[in-house]
């Protein structure tokens, strides 16, 4: 597991039955490309649990710790603070590349065509809960060329995704109505969401008005993989 392409500390509590957080490709902001220019050595082989704010203080990370809040779970920012929850969550990309945006590629056939990484780290981890940040990931993992791989791992899927989306209205608006959608295999729960940092115009109400689907996801899974680290 120590080659695994995560950014998380693997341990005893996400090594087996995780909540597999997953990301298109790694981010290229401008800074990092500064850095890369001016012969600056970006690497930086420590890690540590997810929410970890000394380690990963990046607008992905910040805004996904922001949007458990928003649905009940308020997690750790430091090691004195962090416990079983906050090191029960992996942090992913589906893609190994690094790119300021993908406008212009077929992001799911994209996925389909490089998935040998994000197989490997399923096959691993065996994650019982996976939160896709674009529907394009979810679309990949469903398609028919990946279905014999996925169904190795986690087994049949139990019928098509279910997607929603929820009026909000704010100061009389409006908000935009993007999709989280919901997918079932016999030993996986799957979440697609919008991107965390590049659904621009998204709101953290309209994140929240999701609370009632996500806090009943999230709850049983903890709910049994507490379980499972009790018995192990």
């Amino acid at each position: 597991m120590e080659n695994l392409p995560v950014h998380t500390l693997i341990g005893d509590e996400n090594k087996a039955g995780c909540l597999l957080l997953v990301g298109l490709n790694h981010g290229y902001s401008k800074e990092d490309e500064r850095q890369d220019n001016a012969g600056i050595d970006r690497s930086d082989e420590y890690k540590s649990f997810f929410s970890d704010k000394a380690v990963n203080g990046y607008p992905f990370r910040n805004n996904i710790v922001k949007w458990f809040s928003l649905w009940g779970f308020n997690l750790a920012d430091n090691p004195a603070d962090a416990g079983a929850f906050e090191k029960s969550i992996v942090q992913t990309n589906w893609l190994q590349t690094c790119s300021n945006n993908m406008d212009g590629i077929n992001k799911q056939q994209a996925c389909i065509d490089d998935s040998i990484s994000f197989i490997k780290t399923c096959q691993a981890l065996k994650p019982r809960l996976i939160f896709f940040f674009s529907q394009e990931l979810l679309w990949a993992f469903n398609s028919s060329q990946l279905s014999e791989q996925v169904e190795g791992v986690f087994g049949k899927r139990e019928g098509n995704a279910e997607c929603k989306q929820k009026d909000v209205i704010h100061n009389g608006k409006p908000r935009r109505r993007l999709k989280f959608c919901f997918q079932t295999y016999e030993n996986l729960k799957i979440v697609s969401m919008p991107h965390a940092t590049g659904a621009q115009g998204i709101a953290d109400d309209y994140i929240e008005a999701f609370k009632p689907e996500m806090s009943g996801i999230i709850e049983p899974w903890w709910q049994n993989h507490q379980k499972q680290l009790t018995n192990a």
